[in-house]
């Protein structure tokens, strides 16, 4: 709002103050009168106070000292005239609603009944655009002032008839109305006559409609007595109405307008004195983003003085402007201009305010530059952060609009300015172009709102858009202008992606574990079954034999590692170890074959090296089998004869004597690889007290070469265990692997003396 200095041309108490003061200024400078209002001006801007402020202190120094402050008579009068401002406000906006001239219609009824004979009666206020409001009624029914309580100006009513006229109108018979009026009230059978008389001057400001149950001739007689009763109340209508603006049906009808009004706009009429100068204006409807400097907003104005709640305005620019507009119908823009409310926490703002003339008061629109920047600069954050832009079409003009974020998510240089819709179209997906396109069109061309999520191809790269489009059309339908915002939502669907992709990933791996798990339930169950493992040390002719089996530490490696200790005639042993390739369910289905196997084919030959080339030929015709390593040995409790043969397996171990080490491999392939592989066989004499590891590759570091540096860890890990117990021995081996399975068999010459 404006700052608080006097304009030139004030009038009222203060103009006439300021005149005096630039009059003894102009005497004691001895310059014209014009120099000694400039002068006058300069002061006080100097001082930072209002011109009449700085006007009274003028005269104040031609008088005797005054114990009162030096601006007291100034402030006594403003402080007067904004009492009487905010009487008259209160006055104009008390009980919104209430007829204002309701004990004045029943006052009427009372005289022109017993003057005239008229049964009820109706005050209608006319309106600036020529319409009337019903202000005030008297044995009217409820029914009629709720729907007549507003007449329009078209269709003509009689009521109207006498409004533009100026004319009263006394009809005899409702039956023998001019067909180019209406009746208030509707057909009014119970007002077959009804006398209709003007109130106020050259321009009519109110009607005053009596009606009659019983048919009225209207002989001159009567006619008088009418015309002399509302004359004699003529001049209470008129002051009546002065002091009630808000009751003028033009005002509803500008805030239904308002309410779907953006920007900052208000109406508000003028407050006169009995002089019939504008001492106030009041706020009488006020659209939803109208704010003030206080922080009031959008109906909150409705009823705010100007006098009161911005005495800084009074007798500025702007104020004048106000009763100018009103006066001349030209419309009028001040500003930029500072509003200093010298209240404490109200900042200063700068304003620009447009004034036009509007039903029975002015049509105000107002900008704040300083929260305009600073809403600019809250979009243009919103847009950054949301990824949003908005646009604008005017189908009408042409013209088009493009924010700031709209030219990022188009990657467009905002010199070139919004593309035409053909280069926007162009830039469409192929796949969506021809589902979008189409949609667009019903838009641009009729008007029909649309919700859009569709791909656009910038520089080779896939973006993904949300658009969001409303139009406004004209009375026949025309679309005038299209709205639209667009967000690019290619990074919430980059997101989906990865989360459906997630989910599908999630399932397929809660899926797995659930098979790995029954498989390796599976697998253990059996393993237990076919490949049970001894819980103490088995005792054959000579030998102690002690078994070992240490399960991968991943379930889903569990499968083919085995042994076999087959008893022969006479005493003699068949102990064998193997490892089939691959995990899991068919890993372990061999491992149980390729076991029943040796124990059946020992029946037929104890020789190692045959048996392990009866083992290659069953592998290799079942293509559906894995490979397999294998180590299978004999011993003859006799002799203390060891014979072994190997299918690509680890080496055996010999503690004897406290020392460690690897026997040497006779040469052999692995079981399946070839159908005519063969097997030669070695023979190693035990001594009392020797034991051998016959073990899987779990044991040691990796498959493939098996030299003594390769060994090396675990030769050192069993050097000088040779005295332990056979179970015992076993039990400290620890895999190399822990993510394979490994099986360990020991067997020991027993001493002589140990039976």
């Amino acid at each position: 709002m404006p700052d608080n200095r006097m304009a030139p041309g004030a009038d009222g108490p203060l103009a006439a103050l300021i005149d005096a003061a630039v009059a003894v200024l102009a005497e004691r400078l001895e310059c014209s009168v014009g120099e000694a209002r400039q002068r006058l001006r300069e002061l006080a801007n100097r001082s930072g106070v209002s011109e009449a402020e700085t006007a009274a202190a003028v005269l104040d120094s031609t008088r005797p000292p005054n114990p009162e402050a030096p601006f007291e008579e100034v402030r006594r009068m403003a402080t007067a005239a904004a009492n009487e401002a905010a009487a008259m406000a209160a006055r104009a906006v008390a009980a919104p609603g209430r007829e204002p001239l309701a004990d004045l219609a029943g006052t009427l009824r009372e005289r022109l009944a017993r003057e005239a004979g008229s049964d009820a009666v109706a005050v209608y206020a006319v309106e600036p655009d020529g319409s009337l409001q019903l202000v005030g009624a008297a044995g009217v029914p409820a029914a009629v002032v709720d729907a007549w309580s507003r007449v329009p100006a078209h269709p003509p009513t009689e009521a109207g008839y006498v409004a533009r006229t100026r004319e009263p109108l006394f009809l005899a018979d409702r039956t023998a109305t001019p067909p180019h009026y209406l009746l208030v009230g509707g057909p009014g059978a119970e007002w077959p006559s009804r006398a209709v008389v003007p109130v106020g001057g050259e321009a009519a400001v109110a009607v005053v409609v009596a009606f009659f149950v019983k048919q009225q001739p209207f002989p001159p007689a009567v006619q008088d007595a009418v015309t002399r009763v509302v004359g004699d109340v003529a001049g209470e209508i008129v002051e009546r109405l002065r002091v009630h603006p808000h009751q003028a049906g033009w005002i509803t009808d500008a805030q239904s307008m308002l309410d779907a009004m953006p920007g900052a706009v208000g109406v508000s009429v003028p407050i006169r004195d009995p002089a019939g100068e504008i001492v106030d204006w009041v706020v009488v409807a006020a659209s939803p983003e109208a704010t003030d400097v206080t922080g009031k907003r959008g109906r909150e104005l409705v009823g705010t003085s100007t006098a009161t709640a911005y005495p800084t305005i009074v007798g500025t620019e702007l104020w004048h402007s106000l009763a100018q507009v009103l006066d001349s119908g030209r419309p009028r823009e001040v500003g930029p201009f500072t509003y200093l409310a010298q209240v404490p926490g109200i900042e200063p703002a700068v304003f620009t305010v447009r004034i036009s003339r509007f039903g029975g008061g002015i049509l105000l629109t107002w900008t704040r530059h300083d929260e305009e920047r600073r809403l600019a600069s809250r979009i243009a954050q919103t847009e950054r952060l949301g990824r949003l832009g908005w646009g604008e079409w005017d189908l009408t003009t042409g013209e088009v609009y493009w924010s700031a974020g709209l030219y990022a998510i188009f990657r467009r240089d905002p010199e070139a300015g919004p593309p035409t819709l053909e280069e926007a179209a162009d830039q469409l997906h192929p796949q969506d172009a021809p589902r979008i396109a189409p949609q667009l069109a019903r838009v641009f061309e009729h008007g029909q709102p649309a919700d859009l999520n569709y791909r656009i191809v910038i520089g080779g790269e896939e973006r993904h858009l949300r658009a969001r489009f409303e139009t406004i059309r004209d009375r026949t339908g025309r679309v005038l202008k299209v709205y639209g915002i667009v967000q690019d939502v290619s990074a919430r669907e980059a997101a989906a992606r990865d989360r459906a992709r997630l989910v599908d990933i999630e399932a397929e791996l809660a899926e797995r574990l659930r098979s790995q798990q029954t498989e390796h339930r599976l697998v253990t169950a059996l393993q237990q079954i076919i490949l049970p493992i001894p819980t103490g040390v088995l005792h054959l002719p000579e030998l102690d034999v002690a078994v070992r089996y240490l399960p991968a530490e991943v379930v889903s490696r569990v499968g083919g590692d085995w042994y076999d200790v087959v008893e022969l005639p006479g005493g003699r042993s068949l102990l064998a170890v193997g490892d089939v390739a691959g995990h899991g369910i068919t890993a372990a289905a061999t491992m149980a074959r390729l076991r029943h196997s040796v124990a059946a084919l020992a029946v037929t030959s104890t020789d190692p090296g045959e048996l392990l080339r009866y083992l290659n030929r069953i592998v290799h015709d079942d293509a559906s089998e894995p490979t397999a390593t294998v180590v299978v040995a004999h011993f003859d409790p006799v002799t203390r004869a060891l014979t072994w043969a190997q299918a690509g397996h680890p080496p055996p171990i010999l503690l004897s004597g406290g020392t460690a080490a690897a026997l040497t491999r006779p040469p052999g392939m692995i079981v399946g690889a070839r159908p005519d592989s063969t097997y030669e066989t070695v023979t190693t004499t035990l001594a009392e007290g020797d034991t051998v590891l016959l073990y899987t590759d779990g044991l040691i570091e990796r498959r493939g070469s098996y030299d003594a540096d390769w060994l090396g860890p675990l030769l050192r890990s069993l050097a000088g265990t040779g005295d332990l117990p056979v179970d015992a021995l076993i039990e400290r081996l620890q895999p190399a692997n822990p993510g394979d399975d490994t099986c360990v068999l020991a067997l020991r010459l027993r001493p002589a003396d140990a039976g």
